[in-house]
């Protein structure tokens, strides 16, 4: 039987507070078991707030924004670049793509038609041309420039195509518009940043509005009325995304019924999961990994090679694998994933070794204090490491690195973050050393993330690695169009990346989503475009 509108505001109300005994009869917990998850409404449990919906500017997976504002184009669940907003994809076969005789190359985007903006307006070319001089003007502070600095300018022959120009050969610029284009007639002559009806409920032309952001508690996104791709609504009414930062918290819920879905489980949580007849696991190998990134800039003793080496010496990736990740993720030793025709397997190697660990700290000049902590010229050798509060896998990981990190002379104290917050300090680069991970698109561009000047606001290289010779590779893959010319440059820096060891490189990021098992549709997703990359499509089966 179809739940009414304001019945399924009702129960989402007690779902969001303290779980009252009233209003959709029993307690909060049956609440949630008798009512489950339905065309009307999914729950989802989420393990932070957005710092803004604006999909350019957050600093955290896009999850939540993506269901509203979509991309030229989508990472799909086979790791392919596929067309969304866009017509096709542009490629020198299909003439989308046009080398220049000065070195620079033309990117031709045919746009779909009949695409419209939630307020009616179609969706245009100008909305292109708008976003890349809104990102190049300087002004606003978007979470990257990368790409976009490589534009000159943009075209619009007509209404439905832009013509985009490079100053350069840029093979990544398949991915350039994936978090989609900034909606012009509304946003034009004003100041991005204090934009916050936009920022916080955005324009977009996805199957979703934002209905409701209430600040430490949820957002509520609501099926438009007439979705381009469906001719009308999404079979899934509204989805309300819970704020629960507390990863045992979130699984707890999860087994009540209290939410229906939960988006990356921990991987210490799989096998309690398993259980629950009412939920799907859906596994994926990530086109990610974690890692602990050393800032040089910030506690400068990292910037000797011999320091890092010596600390990715001192950690014993099998036994955190064996024993705090429950055997659910597999070691890796760089960046690019054994996913992508890029990866390079054949890198240096930090294998657990406390031996060479201590030499290298040796010959490097730091001696042993009388507490055990090294020291030299006077300083200390001792940091702290900045990771998310309420993700007990990363809380456990942390404290065995500070164990392995004690037992070479090594102090490390560990500050806990919520994950809002944790974004915008590392997108500062005010911290010692962070354990996180990167979530990777399908291209396998590596720039972003190690080349000398795209430290942020112009990238990710918040290791402030400044290696001439890393970022030739790497400039150098980006100008290549031929793919194997370009994988070869990529394999290359990987090594480099290797040899440098600019962070503790730990494991790949399996990605396992709990789900209900009536829901149809749903596929995972092993890239940084995340589980709801096409939830236009997922429909709750009837019981």
């Amino acid at each position: 039987m179809r739940v009414t509108y304001g019945r399924v505001m009702q129960c989402a109300a007690l779902f969001i507070g303290a779980l009252a005994t009233s209003g959709c009869g029993g307690s909060g917990g049956d609440t949630a078991r008798q009512t489950g998850a339905s065309n009307d409404l999914l729950i989802i449990g989420y393990d932070r707030e957005p710092d803004t919906m604006n999909r350019y500017a957050t600093h955290i997976l896009e999850d939540i924004e993506s269901c509203v504002v979509e991309g030229l184009v989508a990472n799909d669940e086979q790791m392919r670049i596929v067309p969304v907003l866009a017509a096709e994809i542009p490629t020198l076969e299909n003439k989308g793509v046009v080398l220049r005789p000065d070195g620079g190359m033309d990117v031709i985007w045919k746009l779909r038609p009949g695409v419209r903006w939630h307020d009616g307006r179609p969706h245009t070319s100008a909305d292109v041309q708008f976003t890349v001089e809104a990102i190049n003007k300087g002004d606003w502070k978007p979470e990257s420039v990368d790409g976009f600095d490589r534009i000159s300018s943009v075209d619009t022959p007509d209404s439905l195509t832009a013509v985009v120009h490079y100053k350069e050969l840029y093979a990544p610029y398949q991915l350039q518009f994936v978090r989609g284009t900034l909606p012009k007639h509304l946003l034009q002559g004003r100041d991005i940043n204090t934009a916050n009806d936009y920022n916080r409920a955005p324009l977009g032309t996805g199957p979703y509005k934002v209905k409701e952001w209430k600040t430490g508690e949820y957002v509520l996104l609501e099926a438009v009325p007439t979705y381009w791709r469906t001719s009308g609504p999404a079979k899934i009414r509204q989805l309300l995304f819970r704020f629960l930062p507390n990863t045992t918290t979130r699984i707890n819920l999860l087994k009540s019924g209290e939410v229906h879905m939960v988006a990356l489980v921990p991987w210490d949580q799989v096998r309690s999961i398993g259980t629950v007849p009412t939920i799907r696991l859906n596994k994926v190998v990530g086109n990610g990994y974690e890692h602990v990134t050393l800032n040089q800039r910030h506690f400068p003793a990292f910037a000797d090679v011999r320091v890092r080496q010596a600390l990715a010496h001192a950690v014993d990736r099998p036994l955190l694998v064996k024993t705090i990740l429950d055997g659910q993720v597999e070691i890796v030793n760089g960046p690019i994933q054994p996913l992508s025709p890029a990866y390079e397997p054949n890198v240096s190697r930090y294998d657990y070794d406390t031996t060479v660990a201590n030499r290298l700290l040796d010959e490097a000049g730091w001696t042993r204090g009388a507490d055990g902590i090294r020291t030299k010229g006077g300083t200390r050798l001792a940091f702290t490491l900045i990771t998310q509060s309420g993700f007990a896998i990363r809380e456990s990981v942390s404290q065995s690195l500070q164990q392995a990190f004690r037992a070479i002379g090594v102090g490390m104290q560990i500050k806990l973050l919520d994950g809002t917050s944790i974004s915008s300090v590392w997108f500062k680069g005010d911290f010692d050393a962070m354990l996180h991970w990167w979530q990777m698109g399908a291209d396998p561009e590596l720039t972003l993330f190690f080349a000398h000047d795209r430290m942020p606001p112009a990238g990710r290289n918040i290791n402030f690695v400044n290696d001439t010779a890393l970022s030739t590779m790497l400039y150098a893959s980006d100008r290549a169009i031929d793919v194997e010319q370009r994988n070869a440059l990529l394999r290359s820096a990987q090594r480099r990346i290797a040899e440098l060891a600019p962070e503790i490189v730990l494991y790949n990021t399996a990605k396992i989503d709990a789900v209900p098992t009536t829901l149809k549709g749903f596929t995972g997703n092993p890239t940084n475009a995340g589980p709801f990359w096409n939830v236009h499509a997922w429909e709750i089966a009837p019981q």
